[in-house]
């Protein structure tokens, strides 16, 4: 079914599975009676669920509306690669056909063993080594992974200036009205600074961008990813975004997931690095994997880059949804508190580049 024509879920159907789903599941898979499932905590994107059955647990994930084919099969591809390196991907469970994935009601899912374990920890420095490391070593595998590849259909760097520009004007248009004069005000000194980003991060891009280093990147190593054993690494999940991309942008990603101020004294909480941890997990990931001095230099503006890829995302879905349904003046208010929000984090990332680059460097 073609992604236009598939089901729209909402927020109640997402947390549950259909009758009309798990029977087509329990034919497909053959793992014996499901004896109970539930939603995992985590997942936005996706949805997850966890599944106890006569012949063990698994997890059971439904993608997106838009996932693809192509894409699931590619993540089915780089799951079993993994693994045959012995890399802590989870176990794939095949259906009775012997496909990587079930197809029902235009929605894919796919069905992995459960990593038993514990999440990160934050306060252990040995979950943060490890969490570099198993970056390194991932990137280090997949540099032997043979094509083709996979590419998300995704806002890329280099692009940011037209298409981030174009999204940002269309959203004035409509904030004009929902938000009074102040908060119009406030969006459009927000929009104003973003917009200058999207044009020098973009040429900046532009420039360095064939310079840097391409793998498959994970897409989200984050701290929901792992699972540990003590102060192992015993699972790494969420294959569901891996594409091929600049390596620099699954570095970016994870120092943002791990690194980030957590203090709540800081003026920089949630928003600044944290150095120490930043110089930590890149000395675990140089255990595993070698950097280029281009590809350090190049973090600091990929980390703007992100931020700025979150506002052109959060624009499009916005304009995407009041397409189909007129949205509500609490949708437009959100929407500019996140514009601010991540104005604010550009601006630290600027005010804060050279020292940030010098604790990248070392």
């Amino acid at each position: 079914m073609p992604a236009s024509k598939r089901p729209f879920l909402t927020l109640t159907d997402r947390d549950v599975l259909s009758s009309e789903a798990v029977d087509a599941l329990r034919q497909a898979y053959d793992i014996g009676d499901w004896l109970a499932w539930q939603r995992t905590p985590k997942g936005s994107s996706n949805v997850s669920f966890f599944v106890t059955a006569a012949s063990g647990r698994y997890v059971l994930r439904r993608s997106h509306s838009r996932k693809s084919v192509d894409a699931i099969r590619f993540e089915i591809k780089l799951i079993d690669y993994l693994r045959e390196k012995s890399y802590p991907a989870p176990a794939l469970i095949m259906t009775r056909q012997q496909e990587g994935y079930v197809e029902h009601d235009g929605i894919l899912y796919l069905m992995t063993r459960f990593i038993p374990g514990r999440p990160y920890n934050p306060e252990n420095l040995n979950h943060l080594l490890a969490s570099g490391h198993g970056l390194g070593l991932y990137h280090r595998l997949v540099k032997d992974l043979p094509g083709p590849y996979y590419r998300r259909p995704v806002p890329a760097l280099t692009t940011l200036e037209p298409t981030g520009i174009k999204g940002l004007t269309a959203i004035d248009r409509l904030a004009r009205h929902y938000l009074s004069t102040e908060e119009q005000q406030r969006l459009m000194d927000g929009f104003s600074y973003v917009q200058n980003q999207c044009i020098e991060v973009c040429q900046s891009m532009v420039e360095i961008s064939p310079r840097l280093s391409h793998r498959v990147i994970q897409g989200s190593f984050g701290r929901s990813a792992l699972i540990f054993h003590g102060d192992t690494l015993s699972g790494v999940v969420d294959y569901d975004r891996a594409t091929y991309e600049l390596r620099s942008m699954d570095l970016a990603y994870a120092i943002k997931a791990f690194c980030r101020i957590h203090d709540r004294d800081s003026e920089d909480y949630r928003i600044g690095f944290d150095y120490a941890r930043c110089r930590d997990f890149l000395l675990a990931y140089r255990e595993a994997e070698s950097l280029s001095a281009e590809e350090m230099q190049a973090l600091p503006l990929i980390f703007r880059g992100q931020r700025l890829v979150k506002v052109q995302n959060k624009c499009d879905n916005l304009l995407r949804k009041d397409a189909v349904v007129p949205q509500e003046a609490k949708d437009v208010r959100k929407l500019a508190i996140m514009v601010e929000r991540e104005a604010r984090r550009l601006c630290w990332l600027e005010r804060h580049r050279e020292e940030l680059l010098e604790t990248l460097m070392n």
